[in-house]
């Protein structure tokens, strides 16, 4: 039997980015009971609101969004749910303004997934960083359960592996208008083949969660590599998160593929598709184990955008609780609902 603790309260939290996914974590803390005690945001129609107005909530929350992250974070909380952008690069300065702060962070950001080899300057900086703090920073989202949770769970059923395959389809119109840019959708596909050929293309949450999942068996990885292909429309196709119409010949969508060999043997692979979706078409995940013996997981219709937030509100007690630092997903425990978000 669990004991009440008497002293327990509601988690104090500040909602990092108050875009469409901001929105949609806002409305999962407060079914929860959690107390929301600042909101930063930087679009000009969203600062000066309340945060219940902003996230469509038909209610005030008392909670005004500003601008300026530093006086929001300075008058302190438990944690800060971030969901502003991608890349250790693009959000260091927005960890480093919360873990100065002695704020936990919980974010979206997929680099933070596992970013020692992908950003190891950065990462070990944050690291020492949250531990002279005494916070963590750590990251969850769709890939939590779906992509490295259940596959892990999956591999507990094996006797050999040799070969590890995923496959993600989802919806680029979900996460609005920077993840379609940062997808170069309604690029014709040769100035993205010159694009990609001139300048790279940045690893994209593939790379991350298959170490995670390397890391979470105490394997090691013995080399990685990644490419990616451009899909592009056969019809014209509307792109609401940009609010325009995608030509026949452009991009709809990337397929990511990283490939992952390990010291010991078995060889992981996972390719992401991030394309725009057609009239009855949905999300969805596939992993297939090639070993002793084979084994198959299939989710369909999987409403990727929700359970990002979902999952992430469900880890905000285990982030608090964790040790002080950068804490890669592999390092946490799998995640459970939790019904009250207490300390």
């Amino acid at each position: 039997m669990t004991v009440a603790n008497k002293n327990a309260r509601p988690v104090r939290a500040i909602i990092y980015g108050v875009g469409e996914m901001g929105a949609i974590v806002t409305r999962l803390l407060v079914e929860r009971g959690v107390d929301i005690v600042g909101a930063i945001g930087r679009s000009k129609s969203k600062v000066g609101r309340d945060l219940g107005d902003v996230a469509g909530l038909g209610t005030s929350l008392g909670v005004k969004v500003e601008a300026d992250a530093k006086a929001v974070l300075a008058r302190g909380a438990d944690i800060a749910i971030v969901c502003v952008g991608s890349y250790l690069e693009n959000m260091q300065g927005h960890f480093a303004a919360c873990l100065e702060n002695r704020v936990n962070v919980v974010t979206i950001e997929e680099e933070t997934v596992f970013p020692w080899t992908s950003a190891p300057v950065l990462a070990q900086k944050l690291d020492a960083m949250a531990k002279a703090n005494g916070v963590t920073l750590a990251a969850s989202g769709a890939q939590d359960v779906f992509w490295l949770n259940l596959v892990t769970t999956l591999l507990g059923a094996s006797h050999k592996i040799d070969r590890v395959e995923g496959h993600s389809v989802w919806n680029v119109d979900d996460y609005g208008p920077e993840v379609a840019r940062h997808l170069c959708i309604g690029m014709p596909r040769a100035e993205f083949e010159r694009h990609v050929a001139d300048n790279g293309w940045p690893e994209f949450v593939a790379r991350q969660t298959l170490e995670a999942m390397v890391s979470r068996l105490g394997l090691s990885a013995a080399d990685i590599s990644s490419t990616v292909l451009p899909i592009v429309a056969d019809v014209p196709i509307a792109c609401r998160a940009l609010g325009t119409e995608v030509a026949v010949g452009s991009l709809i969508g990337t397929m990511d593929t990283t490939t992952l060999r390990t010291v010991e043997g078995p060889q992981f692979e996972f390719r992401m598709a991030g394309r725009i979706h057609q009239e009855g078409e949905s999300d969805s995940n596939t992993w297939r184990v090639h070993g002793e013996p084979d084994l198959h997981l299939q989710n369909d219709n999987v409403p990727t955008r929700f359970i990002t937030c979902s999952t992430m509100v469900n880890r905000i007690v285990d982030v608090i609780k964790a040790p002080p630092g950068l804490i890669s997903l592999d390092m946490l425990s799998s995640p459970s609902l939790r019904s009250h978000l207490i300390v």
